[in-house]
């Protein structure tokens, strides 16, 4: 008698912890890889027109003060931003649609999608390194030929040093999502 009590028990509590059917259906794999395609396509979007702006002003500001200081600096910005735009497609090329449209296959395209993101995240850290090492390089030139003077390039210089910590905030933020990702993925293969 008490072994039935007891094995009712265990059904009824193996029972309470299975999802629902519902929930087992929101979990769609094919939509989740949709929803991320399409938040990779906003993404590439914003970075690429974020750089047509970068060639545009600074082709604009370098036509407006046609100094060999200020070419320069709409060359530097010219190469980065196409070295950044040309590394982003290249990146994701071949992480827009599974090969078919099976679980494994959504599975495998995610796990591609996280280890680019984590690739473009290393490469992201050291264009961020040459970028300052470009404009502290800059600013020191300027001040030690005293075309800037000590407060605007203490000020310019505290300005840098914040946008790349936010930079770097903002890049260890996604990789720590990366990586929450790629260990749920890597369950699914085990």
């Amino acid at each position: 008698m008490s072994m039935d009590l007891e094995l009712a028990a265990w059904r009824t509590d193996w029972q309470a912890h299975q999802p629902s059917d519902a929930a087992m259906l929101r979990l769609d794999p094919g939509r989740l890889v949709e929803r991320e395609r399409r938040k990779m396509a906003l993404g590439l979007f914003g970075q690429l027109l974020f750089g047509a702006v970068m060639l545009a002003f600074s082709a604009w500001f370098a036509s407006t003060r046609p100094t060999l200081e200020w070419i320069l600096w709409a060359a530097v910005i010219w190469a980065g931003t196409f070295f950044a735009a040309g590394f982003a497609v290249w990146n994701k090329a071949g992480t827009w649609k599974a090969m078919s449209q099976s679980n494994a296959a959504f599975l495998d395209l995610s796990r591609q999608r996280c280890l680019r993101e984590l690739r473009a995240l290393r490469i992201g850290r050291w264009f961020l390194a040459v970028q300052l090492a470009i404009v502290a390089a800059w600013l020191s030139w300027d001040y030690a030929v005293r075309r800037l003077p000590m407060r605007p390039y203490f000020f310019a210089g505290g300005a840098t040093i914040l946008l790349a910590a936010a930079y770097l905030e903002w890049f260890a933020l996604r990789e720590r999502r990366s990586l929450r990702a790629l260990g749920r993925l890597d369950e699914f293969v085990d």
